[in-house]
């Protein structure tokens, strides 16, 4: 048999063979998952009228809520896109004219190399980034 282990170690164990069945049995039982769904519907119930009334409160003294800046983020994110894809799209039909103002030559079949080409970016005017979080300090630094 094994030396026992440190005093913390005898004491943990002891109260763990002592408090494991009941709170075994006490989560398996119906009664516990019942609860659990009341809590979670009462807790989601109470956070959502909270933030609502602090909505309202915000609106109130003429400020945006939280899900304002929400809708709006979303609506900028979208507009984001999509002037990015209409760059994409003006920057072919560049390409395009150039091509046809050129003098005729034999016309060429594109390459792959070509068709990755015509996404590249150009280097002397990047498109804009999305606006990403900045990272959260802790208080007081």
């Amino acid at each position: 048999m094994s030396a026992p282990g440190p005093l913390w170690r005898q004491a943990y164990d002891a109260v763990d063979r002592a408090v494991t069945p009941h709170a075994d049995s006490l989560v398996r039982s119906p009664g516990f998952a019942l609860g659990v769904a009341l809590l979670r519907r009462a807790t989601t119930a109470a956070r959502s009228s909270a933030q609502g009334l602090t909505a309202r409160a915000w609106h109130l003294v003429n400020l945006p809520a939280g899900s304002d800046v929400h809708r709006l983020r979303a609506q900028v994110g979208a507009l984001d896109r999509e002037v990015r894809r209409l760059t994409v799209a003006l920057e072919a039909e560049r390409r395009a004219e150039r091509l046809r103002a050129l003098p005729s030559r034999t016309p060429e079949l594109p390459t792959t190399e070509d068709s990755h080409a015509d996404r590249a970016e150009p280097a002397d005017d990047p498109r804009p980034r999305p606006a990403r979080r900045r990272a959260q300090r802790p208080p007081g630094t």
